[in-house]
């Protein structure tokens, strides 16, 4: 014997998954962690987020908002503070490298055990520069950002 859903189980069926998915929030289900932060400014926003509940926007529009809303009120919509974000607000930690020429392997490993965390750069994502100062830290940033 065949079971066959009709036309309107289909579409209530279909509602309600659509609807439990957008309510959860794109960011609420990726970070879970970030549940319950402060919700930061426009610099703060991660537009991965922003765009993926964009994306609800356009196919679905009611569990786009409602995936917005989530996403807003839990403050998963944005980057956990001092992570991410606005560099220019990030607290600056002058690091002292070993003296010589240091390799990328050392500066890995030097941020690593200030930071807690592993580091892995690559040598297109970064600019090492010599610093006499941390001082210098935003002029040297303004200038190889402009020269980008």
């Amino acid at each position: 014997m065949h079971s066959h859903l009709t036309r309107r189980q289909f579409f209530g069926y279909s509602a309600a998954t659509v609807l439990t998915v957008s309510a959860t929030g794109c960011g609420t289900l990726r970070y879970p962690e970030r549940v319950g932060q402060a919700r930061g400014g426009f610099d703060d926003v991660d537009w991965t987020i922003a765009g993926m509940d964009a994306i609800g926007l356009v196919f679905f529009f009611v569990p786009g908002v409602i995936a917005f809303a989530i996403d807003y009120h839990n403050g998963t919509l944005f980057y956990p503070p001092g992570q991410y974000g606005n560099l220019q607000s990030t607290e600056l930690h002058e690091v002292a490298l070993p003296a010589g020429e240091p390799s990328i392997s050392m500066i890995e490993q030097t941020i690593s055990n200030e930071i807690g965390q592993p580091v892995q750069l690559e040598k297109e994502n970064f600019v090492a520069r010599k610093l006499s100062s941390i001082k210098h830290f935003w002029r040297t940033y303004d200038e190889v950002s402009t020269n980008a």
